[in-house]
């Protein structure tokens, strides 16, 4: 097994850094009203693949809906279904919005779950790895587009910070800007961690 790979799962099986590591990228502002029952359980998978010698894993742009979360940038992933397990419902998302696979992706571990109040849901990111670049398909009415991200980029990019004005005021929210593209929000705040852990790694 590649070393990243090992070091990661490794990591993955230890105490988490969690909300400490989350905070950096929470938007001024944010709701944070304790874990309810009400919110509904959803997955995401942050699925690394190899590329040019790097460790990559894909990301996408949300088509423009009109729901909460409609044109930002995020991991594969949505709400559980029936009675699926966490590591379920994120493999089946991805492979509805992206078309990886899931009998090629190996389950590496998870990050710490997050609450979502806007969407009123319970998130919990799953981390796996294919051995070669899945045959990504964006599900139109839910991808506009699909892109990529190394774990290197991850890793140096620095924290940005932008206004924004809502509820009459304005609010500082902090963002990665990676390959043109503003990440911020949620997605940000489960990055935040999972940089966190794989800098310890690299």
């Amino acid at each position: 097994m590649d070393g990243f790979i090992l070091k990661l799962t490794e990591v993955l099986g230890q105490p988490l850094p969690g909300w400490k590591a989350q905070k950096h990228l929470m938007p001024e502002g944010r709701n944070l009203e304790p874990l309810k029952e009400d919110l509904h359980p959803a997955a995401v998978l942050i699925s690394l693949y190899p590329q040019d010698d790097e460790w990559v894993f894909p990301m996408i742009k949300r088509t423009i809906d009109g729901f909460a979360h409609s044109g930002q940038i995020a991991l594969p992933g949505g709400r559980r279904a029936g009675t699926e397990n966490d590591i379920e419902t994120a493999l089946r998302e991805a492979y509805e919005e992206v078309n990886i696979q899931p009998e090629k992706v190996k389950v590496l571990g998870l990050t710490s779950v997050l609450p979502i109040p806007v969407s009123h849901h319970l998130v919990q990111p799953v981390v796996a790895y294919t051995l070669s670049k899945p045959d990504f398909i964006p599900e139109p009415r839910e991808v506009a587009e699909i892109f990529s991200v190394s774990v290197n980029t991850l890793c140096e990019v620095e924290i940005r910070y932008e206004l924004r004005h809502f509820r009459n005021r304005d609010w500082e929210i902090p963002f990665f800007e990676i390959s043109g593209y503003k990440v911020w929000g949620a997605t940000a705040m489960i990055l935040s961690e999972f940089r966190a852990l794989v800098t310890k790694v690299l």
